[in-house]
Order: structure tokens, then C-alpha cells, then sequence
């Protein structure tokens, strides 16, 4: 027996949105990451064709566009330090011209949405059905090599949809000595209904400046979206029978 699926069209396009050019940090594919090296990866979490991201800039609300959701707050209230933002799928730098590609633990991300805590996310949900969110949080690789301000940064990530809570990270510190620290899965579902969600970064209280905190692969789904990642995973298992015979 043999299955065939077609997909036609894409929502999801990181060629829409305003991406990094020539990052100070650049991003590097390693065979075997090392954490005493700025932004070399080992892993790829790719883009999903069939997502709809979290952006900053070239998205839209409430409807997003192919390159994403912008947040409905006021930009001021994105960043602690470091702003205005003005990139999509970038960390927050040092500042104007200096966004680096998303890099948490020695994983590349191709969508992402970075910035400095403190910093809090609006993001307007009325404008599709979505079902569920999906992302990895962390910190940047950016500050990790040389273990700055001890840690490589670190910061708390709290996500609520209408006020209800629906994630909240432990403490992460970019990584301690010869090691990094991964970036940690998000997953919850969306309510029938749900009007906004807040993603909130908090700096942990030490208000230093190496806390640039990133949500890697920030997605969200509907129940289209949901359907093909189902497809996804019947490929993957329909592969791993063949092997055993």
C-alpha cells in the first residue's frame, strides 16, 4: 500500500518578513557545537510551511500575512533595552544594526522573535481560528561563548492567552561552564474564542544587560496547519516500518 499527499499553497514565508543581513554573529553549522563559540549550531529547527509566525515587523494584525502576526501593543512595551526593534526572526543585539539569526543552545532557528527583557508581546488572535502555539524558549548563543555576566543571560518566559496562564519557564541562564543549556519545548492549546495572547519576558530580576531572550520557531496552528503536521508523523512512522522489513 502506498500514500500519496498533496499539498498546495503555503502561509508561512521568512522571505516576507525583514531578516537579518550580515549579523555581526553570524550563525555557523558545525558538525559538533561547541559552547565556547558564539552561535554554532549542530541542529535545525526549520520553517513549517503550513504555520502561521510570530513576528515583529513586516506581519500584520489582526490578520496575519504570509510573513507573520505582529503584536498589537506599543513597540516601546517589546524590549527593555535595545530598541526599537526592527527585525524579524533576530535577536536583540546590541542594538540597531547588530541582530544576530536565533541560535539557543546550539540550535538554529529559521523563525523566531528575540528581544531584551523586560519586554511584554501582544499578539491580536480574532483574526483566524488558531488551535494551537507551538516554539522553544531560551537564550541567545550570542552572549553564551564567554559566559557573560555569568551565565550567558537568563530569563523567565510566561505565555497567557485572555489572561490565563499557559506556560511559564524555570529560570534559564544562557549556560555554565563547557556547557550549554537547550532550548526548552512550548505547547499548549488554544481555546475556541481566545482574543489575545501576552508573551512576557522577564530579565529574573537581575536587570543586567546579557538577557536577550528568543522564542525560537514561534508558531501558530490551525486546525489546517494541525492536519499536516498529522500527515507529518504517518509519513515519519509508515518510513520506520519499512526499515523493519
Amino acid at each position: 500500500m502506498f500514500f500519496v499527499f498533496s499539498i498546495s499553497g503555503a502561509w508561512a514565508s521568512k522571505a516576507d518578513c525583514n531578516n537579518p543581513v550580515n549579523p555581526p554573529k553570524p550563525a555557523k553549522q558545525v558538525n559538533k557545537e561547541d559552547p565556547n563559540v558564539n552561535n554554532d549550531y549542530d541542529k535545525i529547527v526549520k520553517e513549517d510551511p503550513k504555520a502561521i509566525y510570530l513576528s515583529l515587523i513586516n506581519g500584520s494584525t489582526p490578520k496575519p500575512n504570509k510573513c507573520g502576526l505582529n503584536p498589537k501593543n506599543p513597540p516601546a512595551e517589546w524590549t527593555g533595552w535595545g530598541g526599537p526593534l526592527d527585525m524579524d526572526n533576530a535577536t536583540i543585539g546590541e542594538g540597531a544594526g547588530t541582530r544576530n539569526e536565533i541560535v539557543i543552545g546550539g540550535t538554529y532557528f529559521e523563525r523566531g522573535i528575540g528581544s531584551h527583557a523586560n519586554g511584554k508581546l501582544v499578539y491580536d488572535l480574532t483574526g483566524d481560528k488558531y488551535k494551537k502555539f507551538e516554539g522553544y524558549v531560551g537564550m541567545s548563543d550570542e552572549k553564551d561563548a564567554g559566559l557573560e555576566c555569568g551565565h550567558g543571560g537568563s530569563g523567565v518566559f510566561i505565555f497567557s492567552v485572555d489572561g490565563k496562564q499557559m506556560f511559564k519557564s524555570d529560570l534559564l541562564k544562557g549556560g555554565e561552564v563547557g556547557k550549554n543549556t537547550p532550548a526548552v519545548k512550548v505547547e499548549f492549546n488554544i481555546p475556541d474564542g481566545a482574543k489575545e495572547l501576552v508573551i512576557e519576558l522577564n530579565d529574573g530580576g537581575d536587570g543586567n544587560s546579557c538577557d536577550h531572550s528568543c522564542v525560537g520557531d514561534a508558531k501558530l496552528l490551525t486546525a489546517a496547519g494541525l492536519s499536516v503536521k498529522s500527515i507529518g508523523k504517518m509519513t515519519t512512522l509508515w518510513g520506520s516500518i519499512k526499515a523493519y522489513y
